[in-house]
């Protein structure tokens, strides 16, 4: 996450400077980021005060989605300054011209985060509050901080040229002179990536999220291949010898379990069929010989006979052509020996055999005790294993077939409750946590659609506009989930938290885009700083998210992938769709001539004015106040 996270904020300075050509700017609104993300560490300190294994990547989320605000802010400042060239002025009407929409997009991107910790699962809910804390104090730094740094940089440079955005609307513009035609090919394209939804599946094994290579995966799945069984266990505890016996029996029956171990496997089951042959064997073996009495030697040729005739009855299978080869060999060394020599080495090996004998019947003297073995007998790592301080017994249960796949888990899991449903252990535990984090993150979707409605119906005080807004969120979560099905990407543990993601990033642009939706009076045109500041932001966060699918574990490797799936599929709805459907909505009406606020063109024809006064306000070349300033300093008027 940190290699993700230091990658993802040199691409996005990289992306934020081509995209503005110049230096100044972008470093600026990168610094306001950087000091918004120093005062997220002191935010997580008081809120939550560490991170986990979902949280830390609150780095990603922030560079990602954090710069989104200084780019809009600093898109709008940079068009209106191209009009007015003064600092202070333009940055009053950057703040009155995006200010609600950046505030708009930061609080309904903060609600998707913040509605995450309200669900049960804790790594989820602590995530959605550092995220949603993160967010806000971002979005105060775009509209405090960067000001100010804009201010101490530019109001020193009255007459100096600053750079020009890419002319995004320049490129679409052609696009739109056919709006209903545009919108009829944009939605037979969404329905046919609407049929992908159907193969869109949730993936529960946590193998699948696990880096290529690592040797703990790959002698799992070599388990699960060769003998059909998990290293994973459920456990379960007995109160007394009576009742292990009776769980083991319980569990041992079920079809989902391939065996149980415990600390009874020591100990006979059959204690009174087997005391009595232990005792016999005791007996017997009572008036043992301290030393192995010398035993007669078979003359070489008789031995070397034998061997023959063992390869002889070896030969008839096919299997023991190893054994004939060493028995020849035998046979050869004993023929290449001295007769004395071989006499000698025969003895001493019987010598030996006998000797090894008496020793292993000393020892099984020793152990044919009829008495039942205690636990005092066992090694104390074995009993401290499977006996607890309080003297409860512990039980392993073995899973039967592939427990990763969710179905046989489900299986094993809801069997093992039905003998003892106080089993925990691996599977039990990772069962639970695969179907909480999944359904915490539906959760987190629907009570953060929920509230960024209500946010944005406060904002816009309008469902028509409300609902404008929303399109390019839900035209773009249908398009990402239908090229997920037809990929087949599956949603798993490490990704779905793109929810809330899309959510912010979806609603956000549509906001923006509505906002100077509202601005304009007659036929929609999309202003050059909102194109090129959705553009811009989009493309940010494909590349602070798509650092990740540089990362070995193939779970942020997924979440990197789709992400930078669901911010293209809005950015087209974004920049494509909804402006589209803007256009031919107000087609029949009188176009406009100013791209940005009348109040910023009344400010700029009063400063002609004043440089004037020959003119009279009534005149023609006054009749459009944001005209006049354009014209004298030789700048285009953009449609």
């Amino acid at each position: 996450m940190l290699e993700a996270s230091l990658l993802s904020l040199i691409g996005v300075v990289c992306l934020f400077v081509a995209g503005f050509g110049g230096v100044r700017h972008p470093l600026m609104t990168v610094g306001a980021l950087l000091l918004a993300m120093a005062w997220s560490m002191g935010y997580i300190t008081l809120a939550v005060g560490h991170l986990n294994i979902l949280s830390i990547s609150f780095g990603v989320i922030l560079i990602g989605l954090g710069i989104d605000f200084g780019i809009h802010y600093v898109a709008r400042y940079l068009q209106i300054h191209g009009v007015l060239h003064n600092c202070d002025d333009a940055l009053l009407q950057t703040a009155s011209g995006v200010g609600p929409g950046i505030i708009t997009g930061a609080v309904t991107t903060a609600i998707a985060f913040f509605t995450a910790g309200l669900t049960e699962f804790t790594g989820v809910a602590e995530l959605g509050i550092i995220a949603g804390g993160g967010i806000l104090l971002c979005c105060a730094a775009a509209i405090t901080v960067l000001p100010a740094m804009i201010h101490l940089a530019d109001s020193k440079r009255p007459h100096q040229i600053l750079p020009a955005p890419l002319d995004v609307y320049g490129w679409l513009g052609p696009l739109f002179r056919k709006p209903r035609l545009l919108l009829v090919v944009t939605g037979v394209l969404t329905v046919a990536l609407s049929l992908g939804m159907s193969r869109l599946w949730y993936d529960h094994n946590l193998l699948n999220l696990q880096p290529e290579g690592m040797e703990s995966v790959e002698l799992e799945r070599k388990l699960l291949n060769e003998s059909d069984q998990s290293v994973w266990f459920a456990l379960s505890m007995a109160e007394s010898p009576k009742e292990l016996f009776v769980l083991k029996r319980r569990f041992e029956q079920l079809d989902s379990v391939e065996r149980v171990e415990d600390i009874a496997r020591f100990f006979p089951a059959d204690h009174q069929q087997t005391s009595p042959i232990i005792e016999r064997i005791h007996g017997r073996l009572a008036n043992l010989r301290e030393r192995s009495p010398t035993i007669p030697v078979d003359p070489p040729d008789r031995l070397g006979k034998m061997l023959a005739r063992g390869q002889v009855l070896l030969s008839v299978n096919p299997r023991t052509v190893k054994t004939q080869r060493q028995l020849e060999q035998i046979r050869d060394k004993l023929r290449q020996m001295p007769l004395v020599e071989c006499w000698d080495r025969l003895d001493k090996y019987q010598q030996r055999m006998a000797g090894d004998l008496l020793s292993r019947l000393h020892m099984l003297r020793a152990m044919s005790n009829p008495e039942p073995p205690k636990l005092t007998d066992l090694p104390e790592g074995l009993v401290t294993r499977f006996v607890g301080h309080r003297g409860r017994y512990l039980l392993k249960i073995y899973a039967k077939g592939d427990i990763w796949d969710m179905d046989a888990m489900e299986k094993f899991v809801y069997q093992v409750r039905s003998v003892d449903p106080r089993a925990t252990g691996n599977p039990l535990q990772t069962y639970e946590a695969s179907r909480q984090m999944k359904r915490s993150y539906e959760q987190a979707g629907w009570y953060a659609l929920a509230a960024i409605l209500v946010v944005l119906y406060v904002d816009f005080r309008s469902l028509r506009y409300t609902l404008l807004a929303m399109v390019p969120l839900a035209l773009g979560m249908v398009q990402l989930f239908g090229l997920l099905g037809f990929l087949n990407v599956p949603l798993n543990p490490a990704n779905m938290i793109v929810l809330p993601l899309i959510l912010g990033i979806g609603i956000d642009d549509g906001v923006h885009v509505v906002h100077d939706f509202r601005r304009q009076k007659g036929r929609y045109r999309m202003s050059p700083s909102t194109a090129s500041a959705v553009l811009i932001t989009s493309l940010t966060t494909m590349v602070g998210f798509g650092s990740l699918m540089i990362a070995n574990h193939r779970g942020l490797q997924s979440l990197g992938r789709v992400l930078t799936l669901g911010v293209s599929c809005c950015l087209f709805t974004s920049l494509v769709m909804l402006p589209a459907l803007l256009v031919w909505v107000t087609r029949n009406r009188v176009d406009a001539e100013e791209p940005i606020d009348s109040t910023a063109g009344k400010i700029a024809a009063q400063k002609a004015l004043r440089r004037d006064p020959a003119h009279h306000p009534g005149t023609s070349r006054h009749a459009v106040p944001g005209r006049v300033h354009r014209e004298q300093h030789g700048v285009e008027s953009h449609p």
